[in-house]
């Protein structure tokens, strides 16, 4: 199979990595807008490099697009065009009406769209997606110190709080029936820092908080259930579960690096051997909830003290 990697930031250089180093799988190109860092990525894993994402177009079966958000679609827009199967990272585009043009272009083509919510290949919340029936409540904390050298195209919603909408949504059957959240705004004119509240069909509550200012990092869910609560550490990949009755349950996860489980899986989607953990209509509804929240999020720009 012939891929192509679009984007070589500091996560498109780990889809280079990986794709290079899958059986079966031939790197036939990778693209970046600087060309030193394209040359730099096709030295290292002896494949060839260009500046524009079109000249890759009938060289590749497949291709996994790592660009800034708001290229997202003019870029996926051609691949699937030539009949490329696409990797898009999230968030899936930058507006909900450009996803739901590519989720009905790659239908209409027959065209393998896989999503890049990672977290969905950790095998601790494959193990959660297990474990978990009628949630009352789901609580997510997802914060990181602030690091100027990450790329900050969009807010903190669509940076990191998607991936637990994703996560939920997946999680808990029916639709987001009422959105509200709170935004901060601190080094540019995205919020840094967001906490969402979001009421779902069958009553479950769900309360998210997203921070890339934050003095320390962490990535938590605990999921409130009629029996018991389960709480997930998604850096250690470990669940515990507190049950009403008093037993206390620790379970610690391992498995291959997410990314390279996804990129696996994207191979295997377009082989025809399984199908998209997190297709495009899951790109699709993970951004429409996302853009909702932010419709509604009331922005709070804090006093600077000298």
């Amino acid at each position: 199979m012939r891929v192509g990697v679009v984007g070589l930031g500091q996560w498109g250089r780990h889809h280079a990595r990986i794709f290079a180093s899958i059986p079966g799988v031939e790197l036939v190109g990778v693209v970046d807008r600087d060309p030193r860092e394209a040359r730099a990525a096709a030295a290292r894993h002896a494949t060839a490099a260009h500046t524009d994402h079109q000249a890759l177009l009938g060289k590749v079966d497949a291709v996994s697009i790592v660009v800034p958000t708001v290229l997202h679609y003019d870029v996926a827009r051609d691949f699937v065009d030539a009949g490329v199967h696409v990797l898009l990272e999230k968030p899936m585009t930058a507006t909900v009406e450009e996803a739901q043009r590519l989720v009905d272009l790659t239908a209409r083509r027959r065209i393998v769209m896989l999503v890049g919510h990672v977290e969905r290949f950790k095998p601790a919340v494959q193990r959660l997606r297990e474990m978990v029936a009628d949630p009352l409540l789901i609580q997510a904390r997802r914060v990181r110190p602030y690091d100027p050298q990450r790329v900050m195209d969009v807010g903190v919603v669509l940076d990191l709080m998607i991936h637990d909408i994703d996560i939920v949504l997946s999680l808990v059957p029916g639709r987001v029936t009422d959105v509200t959240g709170v935004g901060v705004r601190v080094h540019n004119g995205h919020e840094d820092l967001a906490v969402a509240h979001l009421a779902m069909e069958g009553g479950c509550r769900v309360t998210l908080t997203a921070s890339r200012v934050s003095a320390v990092k962490a990535v938590e869910m605990e999921i409130t259930m009629a029996d018991r609560v389960v709480h997930l550490d998604y850096q250690r990949e470990v669940i515990s579960v507190r049950h009403f009755g008093g037993e206390l349950q620790r379970l610690v996860l391992d498995g291959d690096e997410p990314l390279r489980a996804e990129l696996s899986h994207f191979v295997a989607c377009v082989r025809g051997d399984e199908r998209p953990r997190v297709s495009a209509e899951d790109g699709f509804r993970a951004l429409e909830v996302s853009q909702r929240l932010l419709r509604h999020l009331v922005g709070i720009t804090p006093r600077v003290h000298a």
